[in-house]
């Protein structure tokens, strides 16, 4: 799934952004599914009937936008089907037009608004039916999508007179409130009736609903940098789930643990059925990287000597025999205007991305994409005649008798593609080890990119998608650069030519300290005022002996055993109440999931501590470093 991610990158790359993503779902009440329903069963019983009818419909739907061209011209697109343990398959599409939709144009596409009952009653039962959102917040507080108060989807949306191009991400479609001519309905949630106006409703195209009559969400997409997290949320892979074996003889309550696949009854039968889960026009080819004799190598027992004697061929290792040989180009594809007997199509090239810390494979990568016409890998470490021992030396060479444009290319092209956390990597390598002249111009320049990810997760924590990048969230980029460093080369960023972080302001800024620091203290004291007097003698003794430790500021290790349904959950959440409500730090560490959610603000220790799974494995340390956000929560 990560190669399709780079692949849709790729037609960003050549494309630029995407014009239209479309989410479409499966609608059990299809008659294709129910007029083959035998007496007395659901669609849910028969997902054969199921599968079969909805890859029909996709088959539909891509004819009807490549083929009809309802939407314009295609130039490329992509899709991926997956299910997320709810049991029917929803499609997420990536269209790339050939004429962009521009701003004035989206109205015409995509709506968000209640249609007239009585010009298109169709159309308004298929809205009011599939594209309605919750509603949730206050009409609905037990709504899955209801995270500390607030919708994860953000609804209800505000109303808007017109349609808004946002900077980043998805626009502000036209919603029209009932005093500007917009329509409502009355809907029954939860066993009383509430008003529905457009505020809830889901951005769709009435043309693809009232085809296909189901939950088909369509969205017109204006930035670049919402393109890395679509393309990445729709090829992300299948659900993963980690399940028990209990032995109910055995004193433990977990006797074995497995992490797999989880795989629905529906996607199994997709599967079984040799569907295809993705597909995608025109085709991506890959360049493979890998060192001299490293390519991978399939063998049994009986040709392992053979195998290893001849290794297959790669697509490198192609590249470097064509270069060595005149050869004939196959006539295939569309002639090239001005080049005789050159001929091209409509597929697009790659190299395979390359993590630096694969430190040859990577700085080969960088000589393949600035080294023209190389016919071996030798070729390649020679520098101005000389051989050079390393791919990692011949790259410093090339690089130190040219400017720092090259660092530049390099940047930009892994700003189109990585997530920010692999730029920011990328970047401290190139200060540490390669000594740009200027990395501060580097810096100011890709800066931005760099802090992505961190303005994503605080404009998510926050439930605000209007904050924008801040000296906050870049001086939170520059510590993890300096960590970085420091690791690879022993320095500074002040030493090497960037401005120093600001450590005390990356403190304040840490998410893992502000989380534990914001409960509400009236809350914690009230929860302690009713729930003291409610312990009994025993409770009673063990609570103020903890809690004379904690005023003592003397520790230790203490416990606390009894037999189930005894109080202790009880207790505990008690303890953490009454140090929560002093403005101090309770850390609620469990050592299963379902234990620590019986606690406010319960993590798994494998999560808080960040532990091995396997503890027997002393040999293994934890992976947290000194500098991160939760050793310095714990530290507090």
């Amino acid at each position: 799934m990560h190669e399709y991610a780079q692949d849709a990158m790729t037609y960003v790359r050549n494309y630029g952004r995407l014009d239209l993503f479309i989410t479409f779902t499966c609608n059990p009440k299809w008659p294709e599914i129910t007029n083959q329903l035998l007496t007395g069963q659901t669609p849910s019983d028969r997902h054969d009937i199921t599968a079969r009818v909805f890859k029909q419909k996709i088959v539909v739907l891509m004819n009807y936008i490549v083929k009809q061209k309802v939407f314009g011209a295609i130039r490329c697109w992509m899709y991926s089907v997956e299910w997320q343990k709810r049991g029917l398959a929803h499609a997420h599409i990536l269209l790339w037009m050939f004429d962009k939709v521009r701003p004035d144009h989206i109205d015409s596409i995509i709506s968000v608004e209640i249609p007239d009952p009585e010009t298109d009653p169709e159309l308004h039962s298929v809205v009011t039916t599939n594209m309605i959102h919750g509603p949730c917040g206050t009409q609905n507080p037990g709504s899955p999508c209801m995270q500390n108060g607030n919708c994860i989807k953000r609804f209800p949306r505000p109303f808007v007179a017109d349609t808004i191009s946002g900077i980043d991400g998805y626009p502000l479609y036209r919603r029209r409130s009932p005093d500007d001519n917009g329509r409502s309905i009355i809907m029954k949630v939860k066993g009383k009736y509430v008003v529905v106006d457009n505020r809830w409703i889901v951005p769709y195209c009435p043309l693809l609903s009232k085809t296909f009559s189901n939950h088909c969400n369509v969205e017109y997409c204006n930035s670049i940098k919402s393109i890395k997290y679509v393309c990445k949320y729709v090829n992300k892979e299948s659900d993963m789930a980690v399940f028990g074996i209990a032995d109910p003889n055995a004193n433990d309550e977990v006797m074995k643990f497995q992490l797999g696949r989880y795989v629905s009854c529906n996607e199994a039968i997709w599967r079984l059925f040799s569907f295809t889960i993705h597909e995608r026009h025109p085709t991506v080819v890959h360049l493979a990287v890998h060192l001299e004799n490293g390519q991978r190598v399939n063998f049994t027992e009986a040709n392992a000597a053979q195998r290893a004697e001849r290794p297959p061929a790669t697509t490198l290792t192609n590249f470097f025999y064509m270069r060595k040989r005149s050869f004939q180009r196959r006539k295939k594809g569309d002639a090239v205007a001005g080049f005789a007997d050159v001929y091209s199509t409509d597929s697009l090239g790659r190299i395979y991305t390359v993590h630096p810390r694969q430190d040859e494979c990577f700085f080969l990568r960088l000589l393949l994409v600035n080294v023209r016409g190389p016919t071996s890998f030798n070729s390649l470490r020679t520098v101005d005649g000389v051989l050079c021992t390393t791919f990692r030396e011949a790259c410093q060479c090339l690089i130190c008798s040219k400017n720092d444009s090259h660092w530049d290319l390099t940047l930009a092209d892994a700003t189109v593609s990585a997530p920010a956390n692999q730029i920011r990597t990328l970047f401290a390598i190139i200060i540490a080890t390669c000594h740009p002249s200027n990395p501060n111009a580097l810096w100011e320049k890709y800066k931005d990119e760099m802090v992505d990810d961190i303005l994503h997760r605080v404009r998510t924590t926050n439930f605000n998608f209007d904050i924008e990048s801040n000296d906050e969230m870049r001086n939170e980029a520059l510590v993890l650069i300096e960590d970085m460093c420091v690791l690879m080369c022993g320095s500074l960023l002040s030493t090497l030519g960037l401005p120093a972080p600001n450590r005390s302001r990356h403190a304040a800024f840490n998410l893992e300290l502000q989380r534990e620091k914001n409960y509400d203290l009236d809350e914690q004291a009230e929860r302690v005022r009713k729930n003291v007097p409610l312990l009994n003698a025993e409770q009673k003794n063990v609570y103020d002996s903890l809690m004379k430790v904690v005023d003592d500021g003397t520790g230790g290790i203490y416990f606390l055993d009894a037999l189930g349904g005894t109080g202790k959950t009880f207790v505990i959440s008690l303890i953490l109440a009454t140090i929560r409500s002093r403005s101090q730090i309770a850390l609620a560490v469990a050592y299963s999931g379902i234990a620590a959610t019986l606690l406010e603000g319960g993590r798994t220790a494998h999560s808080a501590l960040k532990l091995p799974m396997n503890l027997l494995m002393v040999d293994k340390s934890t992976t947290t470093s000194a500098q991160r956000p939760r050793i310095q929560r714990q530290r507090n």
